[in-house]
């Protein structure tokens, strides 16, 4: 399509063909002659189109020109619709800038799940530090596809997360402590710093918040799973069968 104007490769992104659809949103991507009506054509068809490997292009083609685009994107963010305010986070979360945290912020207590998630991701993009006492207030939140999600984004951040997670440890609310120490274990050795805190939930009136704090003490290194005696004698006979498989 390189010798297709600007104006043509708009008309199609409205084509019937999948296949073409795809190849003008590509040729738009990397087309930078200026024209602001290419940003707003990528976003308005990336807010209605039903293919998801065009969606795929369409996101990439927008990232490419974000600084035109960003306004819009932005204003995805607060849209009625949740499909639309995923695709305005997953937008941002491709483009992976430390500008946008403040914007993104808001959605990871998004109501609708797949909006969260979606924001996870964008939030740790940004690679800002401060993205992870945000990320932690999210600790706890919804069904296990959603947790996995979290600690996939606290993944990203490495043993920087450690101190986020350890006073989450701390949370009243035991389905807080349990996705925590879930989370540090995933980290794996990056975050033996926290081996204390987890061998500390021995005493957690909570079973299944022991269960994982031992299971993250087992994923953190040969000096932190020798914490798991502090388990050992445990009265539930999970957490007691697992102490003893460490010990």
């Amino acid at each position: 399509m390189n010798d297709t104007n600007t104006d043509q490769l708009i008309t199609l992104l409205s084509h019937p063909d999948g296949t073409t659809r795809r190849q003008a949103a590509l040729a738009l991507g990397v087309r930078h002659d200026g024209t602001p009506a290419a940003a707003s054509a990528l976003i308005e068809r990336l807010v209605v189109e039903g293919d998801s490997c065009v969606r795929e292009d369409l996101t990439w083609a927008t990232v490419q020109h974000i600084d035109q685009a960003l306004p819009q994107v932005l204003g995805m963010l607060d849209a009625e619709s949740a499909d639309t305010r995923r695709t305005g986070a997953h937008v941002l979360s491709k483009a992976a800038d430390p500008a946008h945290l403040d914007a993104l912020a808001p959605l990871l207590a998004d109501p609708h799940a797949d909006v969260a998630i979606k924001a996870y991701r964008a939030v740790a993009n940004t690679g800002r530090p401060e993205a992870l006492p945000l990320l932690a207030t999210r600790l706890g939140d919804g069904d296990a596809l959603q947790k996995d999600a979290l600690t996939g984004a606290f993944f990203r951040f490495g043993a920087d997360a450690v101190p986020a997670l350890v006073t989450a440890l701390g949370s009243d609310a035991a389905r807080v402590r349990e996705h925590a120490a879930d989370a540090l274990g995933h980290l794996g050795e990056d975050a033996a710093g926290g081996a204390d805190a987890l061998a500390a939930l021995a005493s957690d009136p909570e079973a299944d918040v022991r269960l994982a704090a031992l299971a993250a003490l087992s994923q953190l290194g040969e000096e932190a799973a020798a914490q798991a005696a502090a388990f050992a004698g445990d009265p539930d006979p999970r957490v007691a069968a697992v102490a003893s498989r460490l010990g």
